[in-house]
């Protein structure tokens, strides 16, 4: 297309930073600007921005919760099959009063206590939940007008996927009486409907409602952690609620000793790897050897201590320049400081022997092995100094730090 075309396009007329007609284009200044195609409805953008700001307010501790929710219903996919998972639903109600009802209101009012919701389902896990599947895990969600609802993840001992229309079962933009005709769902399935139903009844639970996986269970998870973190920040202060619960299976097979991969572990890590140089360690088995099971509790404000020269922005760690700066200066910590960094280093070491001496004595002969370790790494090279000490303890890749 030649430039004169371009110039008597209809686009040229569009004003890309006020949104409305340039002056003396077609159709005139008092003309509405015309809508541009596929962009009137920014739905998917803000429900995404929404979806990662609460996630990133969480703390590291609920972002741990969160993981280990996803990390459970993959392994119960993996363990029983898909077709043996289903996500059961329960809220509060009075079957039969109607939905309207001054004894649903009074249930429901009840619900918004933390202390009648966790009684209600350790009851009803523990005589139905527990001893009809195999594995569960339940996520309590609280809703902006403050009553919990009850989502939990059961793997069942038939297949009620097989032969299920799950799509038309979850699709909530279908009337009800049609996504649940009995034609919709396997024999399996309406098994447990039928049971839930009745004995659901007698621990006042008005929608009961258990449908198999759509998708993936890292799907599911991701659905439920979303749930998890709304709630997390909706809330009261100062309220501790275990949200999440795990059937013991499921918490033998999973363990919550892990820490989110971020910047601030990252550093942390470095700043360890720098302080097992100074002590000669090799594996963090030896942090617990010398200084007792509390090491990390002993040791946090000496370890807290070791400068990090370095400021990162935003993209640093996704795009591995955090990691690569880190990882050189945790083989040569010294070169990248000036001399106040440096004094504030070497307190530190001597921070650590002393400490070091004092929960093992000073005559002690794990604490003379360890110095006598150190001193012939260094024979050969003069006598030992805090820059011998650093150097050369970080070139083999089987270090865990």
């Amino acid at each position: 297309m030649s430039d004169s075309k371009l110039e008597n396009s209809p686009a040229s007329s569009i004003n890309l930073q006020g949104g409305g007609p340039v002056a003396g284009a077609p159709g005139g200044a008092g003309c509405p600007a015309a809508g541009l195609p596929s962009l009137d409805n920014d739905n998917c953008i803000q429900q995404g921005q929404k979806r990662k700001q609460v996630i990133a307010r969480l703390s590291p501790n609920q972002r741990s919760i969160r993981h280990k929710l996803i990390l459970a219903i993959e392994w119960m996919e993996k363990k029983h099959g898909k077709n043996n998972v289903g996500v059961l639903t329960l809220s509060f109600g009075v079957p039969g009063s109607g939905k309207g009802s001054y004894a649903t209101w009074e249930l429901r009012q009840q619900a918004k206590v933390w202390e009648f919701v966790q009684n209600r389902w350790h009851s009803f896990c523990t005589n139905v939940v527990a001893g009809r599947y195999v594995d569960w895990i339940c996520v309590f969600e609280l809703h902006k007008d403050g009553v919990w609802h009850i989502h939990a993840v059961v793997a069942t001992k038939e297949d009620i996927r097989t032969g299920t229309d799950v799509d038309t079962l979850s699709n909530y933009k279908v009337p009800y009486w049609m996504r649940r005709g009995k034609h919709l769902r396997n024999e399996a399935l309406a098994a447990e409907w039928t049971f839930l139903r009745q004995v659901c009844c007698r621990y006042r639970f008005g929608r009961v409602e258990l449908l198999p996986v759509k998708r993936t269970g890292r799907a599911v998870g991701r659905y439920l952690g979303d749930y998890l973190a709304a709630t997390y920040q909706t809330m009261p202060a100062g309220q501790r609620c275990r949200l999440v619960r795990f059937s013991r299976r499921i918490n033998q097979s999973i363990s919550t000793k892990f820490s989110i991969n971020s910047l601030g572990q990252l550093i942390y890590r470095t700043r360890l790897m720098i302080v097992a140089g100074m002590l000669g360690f090799q594996d963090y088995g030896d942090f617990s050897e010398y200084f007792g099971p509390r090491w990390n509790y002993l040791l946090k404000n000496v370890i807290g201590w070791v400068p990090i020269p370095f400021r990162f922005y935003k993209d640093d760690f996704a795009s591995g320049v955090a990691v690569r700066t880190l990882r050189a200066y945790a083989d040569t910590p010294k070169q990248y400081l000036d001399e106040k960094e440096r004094a504030r280093i070497d307190e530190a070491a001597c921070e650590l022997w002393r400490r070091l001496e004092d929960a093992l004595g000073e005559n002690s002969e794990k604490l003379v092995a360890l110095r006598s370790r150190i001193a012939g790494d260094n024979t050969g090279d003069g006598p030992a100094t805090a820059d011998g000490l650093q150097a050369g303890l970080f070139d083999d890749p089987y270090i865990p730090f």
